[in-house]
């Protein structure tokens, strides 16, 4: 007796062609691996019914067929849910991609142009990665990176603009797998959101040459007039610097929030400290006059 699936094939093959079988079941095994990735889009126990829209261009006509990834069957106006999340396929341009990359286990779906595109972006990723993960799934603009026990690092990837998601993973460890990475990442994308630079700020403060970097590209020339005055009358800026850098090092940085606040007191002067608040936005790093909250504190 053919099954729940084969019979959906098949019907669908008459829909559509018998040459689209295949490429028809590639997509729903493609698509039920995305299903069953606990934060994707089409996960159903956001509530939501995912369902696939196969589309084809026949000439001047366009035909397409609704079908449900978790249910596999057919849907129609009288058993469409009502909640549900839709994506598109279309048969005579999306691709099932199966491939391994860097010995990433590599899932690719979407239209190849785009592919192309991310895929580059992936294997530089890949490249500059730390750990990489046993699986990456690339669904559309959306990069799904394993790495076991329900963990996951999620890129949304939408023409200039990135925005990261860490699923189950303390931002120490994504700084440590990601490595450089996020250099890359930094420097590839104009728009990042704000839990991309908290990520930026923990694996800056990994290493003194990274918060030597990370600090004159985004603090000090954000710096006020009081606070770069500072900065100047110090004898040694330098080390200063490593002063500051190793306080930073020691913060945990799985508690950081949208701020990390610090205050210098100079003996010479300790009633004119210098604070400085380094706030994390979708907008990028802002450098606040004042903390809203002190984390670190030390005297020069």
């Amino acid at each position: 007796m053919a099954s729940r699936f084969e019979i959906l094939l098949q019907d669908l093959g008459s829909r559509f062609t018998q040459d689209d079988i295949p490429k028809i079941k590639d997509a729903l095994l493609a698509l039920r691996r995305v299903m069953e990735i606990p934060v994707s889009y089409l996960n159903p126990s956001s509530g939501y019914h995912p369902v696939v829209i196969f589309k084809k261009r026949f000439g001047r006509v366009q035909k397409e067929v609704p079908v449900s990834i978790l249910d596999l069957r057919i849907l129609n106006r009288y058993n469409m849910p009502g909640w549900r999340r839709e994506v598109e396929f279309w048969l005579d341009n999306d691709v099932v991609i199966q491939e391994n990359l860097y010995g990433m286990e590599a899932l690719l779906i979407g239209d190849p142009r785009g592919l192309n595109r991310l895929s580059d972006v992936i294997r530089r990723l890949a490249q500059y990665m730390t750990v990489r993960p046993s699986r990456l799934v690339l669904f559309y603009n959306t990069i799904y990176m394993d790495y076991g026990g329900g963990r996951y690092i999620q890129l949304l990837l939408r023409g200039n603009d990135l925005d990261v998601r860490l699923i189950r993973m303390k931002l120490s460890e994504a700084a440590n797998y990601l490595g450089k990475a996020i250099e890359y990442m930094d420097s590839a994308f104009g728009n990042k959101n704000i839990d991309f630079y908290k990520l930026l700020f923990a694996h800056a403060s990994e290493t003194y040459s990274s918060f030597d970097w990370f600090f004159h590209r985004y603090l000090y020339p954000k710096l006020n007039p009081e606070q770069r005055e500072f900065l100047e009358e110090m004898q040694d800026y330098r080390n200063f610097l490593r002063l500051l850098y190793d306080h930073i090092n020691r913060l945990n940085k799985d508690r950081i929030g949208d701020e990390v606040g610090i205050r210098v007191i100079r003996r010479a002067n300790p009633k004119r400290p210098l604070e400085i608040g380094i706030a994390f936005t979708n907008r990028g790093i802002e450098v606040r006059r004042y903390a809203n909250t002190v984390q670190i504190s030390f005297m020069v």
